[in-house]
């Protein structure tokens, strides 16, 4: 009898140490062989991969310099081509019997006085341009207008004096050869020691021929400013030469090194000219990486040297700390798995003893484990209270409060009182306007995290100096609405529309004067009570989208941009959105189509309409283009191919057939941009997720089933969409979907369990769940305002 009750004991007593138990076993089977294996392996494995990985990097750093000297050569380059189409130097280069005024001597007679004072006007034109084009880019040191009509030499010198010359009296005929010789446009000359006026110094030089055969642009680049500021800025650990097509070094740090064959500094280097690749050799007594790309644009191989020694003591002590951890790992193992009942276990014993070994008699016994996990969990969960607890603190209630203000909202005046109170935010509740505001952010340098950090820093001040200004009046509030956008909201009793557009006035000078930047705003109607709050907020955001066609600096008025009210005509909104939708992912033809039907519908109302209403509808709908543009992260100028105002132009079209041809011809050169974009930046992937998401939003699409279609890595597809979009994959195929439903509920007598099911969603209830997260109202409400 004892002995059963003492076995049974003892058999719970082992039950209870399970984990002791398999701490003994685990320790001995595995952690031995399986470590020792993954040592070698990764010994192995580091030492193949290095060099593979820092040839292929280095050659990326290199391709990164390339492509930026590229970028600022070509950026100049199609300046001089602006330059030469200005109208002062087309003005000089055509002017009249000016080779007679030139060359004329003594005085002159009374009847060309006239005509001399106009060619000396146009000449003071011609040489105003060339200085503000000198002055456009850091790197350009002096600029020569040669006009071979006048056999004159005029020039722009860095310290800011202009100079006239003949042309055999010049001091750099250095280019002469290449401009007798160029057949084309423009010819980029090799950096050469060029003789100027205050001195000698290297230049690299760009001959640009006029409209004029006889005349040409010369424009000089300091070779030292693009050398420390280009090229070693991006690669300063490492020893960079950039070499002609002939094999002749035009850049470098050492002065001693320029115009030297490559072939005599680096040793095997007189083969890879004009190729790209990298290769190791022994130069200067150690282990050199040579890097080699070319540029197609210029003709020139870049080079980069590494140190191969420098670059390997860092896998040197990876290699000794695998040896050495193995070695060690080994020994430890050992040890522990004697020692592992005294040293191991007893943590976990006392942790036990601490919490109580039963918290609960009625359950099955538990083992360590078991114990310690269910005082985690209960730790966890009071943890997630207090987190809870910490996250409605007073200023994330109080910003919160602010912004629903300028939701939809089902607050009472009483209950924003209460909160107002409670919350201490000082603000009148009628007789308000709201002033939406973006800013740009000053040029200057920096990387992607830099320019960040940037923003992020500015946006504090703007809210800084918004709340300062608005302790000088009777009451307000700032509010960050979004990323980019603080909504100010003004009090003035008995305010009206000229009130809050002066408040919004003086609040935009204000703040470019104090931050140095340029503000632009959009206002909404005229608030009665604190209730019409979120209708003026969306009636600012969207006189705010007019920015681009109103300019910078300027504060836009919801009177100024919508269309007329009193018309019947009711403008095709989602027929905008499609095209807008195929513009931004470049279908050239769907997009054509679409404006087409817009056209018809247009159209079909010019009997109802004149056409000075028509012609808004379409200066509408290039301003939704500009918008896709500039939130493609394109250049807006860009947009038509060769910076043409298109407003302006559209503005002066007289008839529905012209602004029909013109957007035919616009929509495809602007796709085609777009479309050139998207592949330079690997967003065609992108591009054709979302054509998915558009065409199978009511399917059970998911990101794994878009990457299997694209036969594409899901982790990548998410990591790439998140980049591109700034949204992830759920959040935007959730966004698109909601708009469906919206177009829906607005359209069409369905039931709301119906429209979730047309647009993805089984579930009704998950359905009015996600519409409400998003709109900040039900399907419900939402049919009964706006259907």
């Amino acid at each position: 009898m004892e002995m059963g009750i003492g076995k049974r004991g003892w058999m719970h007593g082992l039950r209870r140490k399970s984990f002791y138990i398999k701490l003994v076993m685990t320790t001995a089977l595995i952690a031995i062989v399986p470590s020792l294996l993954s040592d070698v392996f990764a010994l192995v494995k580091v030492s193949s991969t290095f060099r593979q990985e820092t040839g292929a990097n280095k050659l990326q750093y290199l391709d990164q310099t390339v492509n930026a000297l590229e970028m600022i050569l070509n950026r100049i380059k199609e300046n001089s081509n602006l330059l030469a189409m200005n109208p002062s130097i087309q003005e000089f280069e055509q002017f009249p019997n000016s080779r007679y005024y030139e060359d004329a001597q003594g005085p002159f007679k009374q009847k060309d006085l006239p005509a001399l004072y106009s060619y000396l006007e146009a000449k003071e034109r011609m040489l105003l341009t060339i200085n503000s084009f000198r002055l456009t880019n850091p790197f350009v040191d002096s600029v020569y207008f040669y006009d071979g009509g006048k056999n004159l030499i005029l020039t722009s010198e860095n310290e800011g004096s202009n100079r006239q010359f003949a042309k055999d009296d010049f001091y750099d005929q250095g280019w002469y050869g290449t401009l007798d010789r160029m057949k084309l446009t423009a010819d980029f000359m090799d950096t050469r020691a060029a003789k100027q006026y205050s001195g000698e110094k290297d230049l690299l030089t760009i001959v640009y021929r006029t409209n004029n055969d006889k005349n040409a642009f010369i424009v000089n680049l300091n070779a030292s400013m693009i050398y420390n500021d280009i090229l070693n800025k991006l690669n300063r650990n490492d020893d960079i030469y950039v070499v002609s097509s002939t094999g002749s070094v035009l850049f470098h740090s050492a002065s001693s090194s320029l115009h030297r064959p490559i072939g005599q500094i680096v040793p095997g280097s007189a083969e890879i000219v004009g190729t790209s690749g990298s290769y190791q050799t022994e130069m200067g007594g150690g282990d050199k990486l040579v890097s080699y790309s070319v540029s197609p644009l210029l003709g020139w191989t870049f080079i980069n040297i590494s140190d191969m020694e420098a670059l390997s003591k860092g896998t040197s002590s990876i290699k000794q700390m695998i040896f050495l951890s193995a070695l060690l790992l080994v020994l430890i193992t050992l040890t522990l798995v004697y020692f592992s009942s005294r040293s191991l276990y007893r943590p976990i014993s006392l942790l036990k003893e601490m919490i109580g070994s039963d918290p609960d008699k009625k359950s099955a016994p538990l083992d360590e484990i078991g114990s310690i996990g269910q005082y985690v969990r209960s730790a966890l969960d009071e943890r997630d209270y207090y987190k809870e607890k910490l996250g409605e603190s007073l200023p994330f209630q109080r910003e919160r409060f602010k912004l629903s203000l300028l939701r939809q909202h089902r607050m009472t005046l009483d209950e924003i009182a209460v909160n107002q109170a409670y919350l201490g935010i000082e603000l009148d509740l009628e007789h308000l306007a709201v002033i939406v505001f973006q800013w740009n952010l000053p040029p200057g340098g920096g990387d992607e995290a830099e320019q960040s950090i940037a923003k992020d820093l500015l946006k504090l001040r703007f809210m800084e100096m918004a709340e300062l200004w608005l302790e000088s009046q009777p009451s307000g509030m700032a509010v960050e609405a979004d990323k980019e956008v603080i909504a100010i909201v003004v009090n003035k009793s008995g305010m009206n529309r000229q009130d809050a557009f002066r408040l919004g006035q003086e609040l935009i000078e204000y703040l470019e004067e104090s931050l140095h930047i340029r503000v632009t705003a959009g206002i909404g109607r005229v608030c009665r009570t604190a209730f019409e709050l979120p209708v003026a907020f969306e009636e600012a955001l969207e006189a705010l989208k007019y920015r681009i066609l109103y300019g910078d600096g300027e504060l836009i008025s919801i009177e100024d941009v919508r269309i007329d009210s009193g018309s019947v005509y009711v403008y095709p909104k989602q027929l905008e959105e499609k095209l807008i939708s195929q513009f931004k992912t470049a279908r050239t033809g769907e997009a054509l189509q679409t404006f087409d039907l817009i056209a018809k519908e247009v159209n079909a109302s010019r009997g109802m309409l004149h056409y000075n209403q028509i012609q808004p509808l379409f200066m509408q709908l290039l301003t939704a283009i500009m918008n896709a543009y500039h939130e493609l992260g394109a250049d807006t100028g860009s947009v038509s191919g060769d910076g043409r105002n298109l407003y302006r132009e559209l503005l002066e079209l007289e008839s529905m057939d012209q602004i029909r041809v013109w957007f035919h011809e616009l929509i495809p050169v602007a796709a085609g941009r777009i479309e050139r974009e998207l592949n330079a930046k690997g967003h065609h992937h992108i591009s054709r997720v979302i054509a998915m998401m558009e065409l199978d939003y009511a399917s059970d699409l998911s990101l794994n089933l878009a990457a299997e279609r694209l036969n594409l890595n899901p982790a990548y597809i998410s990591r790439l969409f998140k980049q591109i979009t700034g949204q992830p994959f759920v959040d935007y195929l959730k966004q698109i979907r909601i708009e469906k439903s919206k177009e829906l509920l607005k359209s069409g007598n369905m039931k709301i369990g119906d429209i979730g099911k047309r647009v993805g969603y089984s579930n009704s209830h998950y359905f009015i769940k996600v519409f409400k997260d998003s709109i900040g109202i039900t399907p419900g409400e939402y049919k009964k305002l706006y259907g």
